[in-house]
């Protein structure tokens, strides 16, 4: 198909969200980025499209961010659900010429292995262990953690930092965070990465949401807990 560079799968899972990196040539850096959702290029509907670079652009459940310095973009789809389905397409817009295309085929699985969402609460300075199950086809795949920012810009914590071991018998990893302060306290995801440079995606599947509390503040809980709860009798 003119126009048409490439072509991969993604797989994402119900009520989680997934990353898809788009690949372009440095001769189409100036021009405009798009994703959109049809059976034929020719004639999809633009989910997102932006002429700005390196800035993200929102849209409803999507987002775009285009990285001239990597000569990619990438596409974040949020709340994913079976209706999102279907094929895509990451376009650049060439005035007076044809696009390109890369071609993007959209699989959602509802996945019994893995929890939608979890609540951990840890005391200050001390330290969380987060386990993240994953599903029994991504055994190979890249496990990948992050924390959610605004607009649901997730940046990684896979570092050396970050304590992490993948126990591929029982198909779960886990994140250790020490040392933990107030601003560790946030959404993170766990998720699983497929692909290499010119055709991957992240699917993030498990929503975890860290509170980071000193002793004092749950001691001072529970007492107003109580205090809420007794009644005093002078004589």
């Amino acid at each position: 198909m003119t126009g048409c560079l490439s072509s991969f799968k993604v797989t994402g899972y119900s009520g989680g969200t997934v990353i898809i990196y788009c690949e372009y040539s440095i001769e189409e850096r100036s021009f405009e980025k798009y994703f959109c959702m049809g059976k034929y290029s020719s004639s999809c509907k633009d989910t997102i499209k932006t002429g700005l670079k390196n800035t993200w652009r929102h849209s409803g459940r999507f987002s775009l961010y285009d990285n001239t310095e990597g000569n990619d973009f990438k596409v974040i789809i949020r709340q994913l659900t079976k209706q999102d389905e279907g094929t895509y397409w990451c376009g650049v817009d060439k005035p007076n010429a044809i696009d390109s295309y890369t071609k993007v085929e959209l699989d959602v699985k509802t996945d019994d292995c893995c929890e939608k969402s979890v609540t951990e609460t840890v005391y200050l300075g001390g330290e969380a262990t987060i386990s993240c199950n994953y599903p029994e086809d991504c055994e190979d795949s890249t496990k990948h953690f992050c924390k959610e920012h605004d607009f649901f810009i997730c940046n990684s914590m896979n570092s050396n930092n970050n304590k992490m071991y993948d126990n591929r018998t029982e198909k779960f990893y886990s994140v250790t965070i020490s040392d933990l302060t107030e601003d560790d306290t946030g959404t993170y995801w766990c998720g699983v990465e497929t692909g290499k440079r010119k055709e991957s995606y992240i699917a993030l599947i498990t929503q975890v949401k860290l509170r980071v509390i000193s002793e004092y503040k749950q001691d001072f809980y529970f007492f107003s807990m109580c205090t809420q709860n007794t009644h005093v009798t002078v004589l």
